[in-house]
């Protein structure tokens, strides 16, 4: 569905001072939402990402390992699992779980990465993502990130991950400046 020229020249143009907000109601968001529908959304996206990989036997290696995703400033925390029996990776509950690896990063960060406007390593290697834990697992799950097909999410997704991680490059430029 194709948004009216006038609504698309207007979110374009208020683009920077709305994504000035994101984090704020992405938090917002993660606090109200009941845990059902932001896993299954969430789910959704990353299965789609996923599913050549776990088609070819990529992600064997993940089999009952828990990866943990954070972004600490919103209080975001996710557990993934991958089991031999299911053809698909799985959110567990929120609990205390020990987990085999952790990726924990800014929002901002994340965006960066999930856009592959940045990649894993440059954000690594400049300290804006931290892995813990089984590093031979993080840096084989890293690298797959770096290789998700993002064509696949649905348009209207790519296309705010796109302003907003294009958003997020010129202000780094700005403030390099």
């Amino acid at each position: 569905m194709a948004l009216p020229r006038r609504v698309t020249s207007l979110l374009v143009g208020k683009a920077p001072q709305l994504l000035k907000l994101a984090p704020v109601v992405i938090g917002l968001v993660h606090k109200v939402m009941p845990s059902a529908i932001e896993n299954r959304v969430l789910l959704q996206v990353l299965n789609t990402l996923a599913k050549d990989f776990i088609a070819q036997g990529e992600l064997d290696f993940m089999h009952n390992k828990r990866v943990c995703f954070c972004i600490p400033e919103l209080d975001i925390r996710w557990i993934f699992i991958k089991t031999p029996h299911m053809n698909k990776l799985c959110l567990l509950p929120q609990g205390q779980l020990e987990v085999d690896v952790t990726f924990s990063a800014s929002l901002d960060a994340m965006v960066l990465m999930a856009s592959q406007k940045i990649d894993p390593d440059t954000l690594f290697f400049n300290r804006q993502l931290q892995i813990c834990g089984d590093t031979e697992l993080g840096l084989e799950i890293k690298n797959l990130i770096d290789q998700f097909d993002i064509s696949q999410l649905q348009p209207p997704m790519r296309a705010g991950l796109e302003l907003w991680s294009n958003a997020l490059l010129e202000q780094q430029y700005a403030n390099a400046q």
